[in-house]
């Protein structure tokens, strides 16, 4: 019975091996790029203080390389409602945020 669960080990050892040798390996190009990617973007949320709805709108279009006016209008819409700005204010907060993200 021990020669049985020794030999079971080693089968288990030998089947493992490549699996444990493939995570040594470097990450490909397409990788690399997303993962420095995701480091500019995570960044640049945090230095404009994103937060919630407004951080994950614009971590995805970031992420995706699709930013454009739409996706800015969407961040800062989401900012000034989770600040709870109205009226004046909100439209005052909403050209500035559009004119310092462009």
């Amino acid at each position: 019975m021990l020669r049985f669960a020794c030999g079971l080990c080693a089968l288990a050892m030998v089947a493992v091996a490549p699996a444990l040798a493939e995570q040594d390996k470097a990450p490909t190009p397409a990788q690399a790029a997303q993962q420095q990617r995701m480091t500019t973007c995570n960044a640049d949320a945090s230095q404009k203080s994103l937060k919630g709805d407004a951080r994950q709108n614009y971590m995805s279009a970031c992420l995706s390389g699709k930013m454009n006016q739409t996706t800015l209008m969407k961040v800062c819409n989401a900012e000034a409602t989770q600040e709870k700005m109205t009226s004046d204010d909100r439209k005052a907060y909403l050209s500035t945020c559009l004119k310092k993200s462009a």
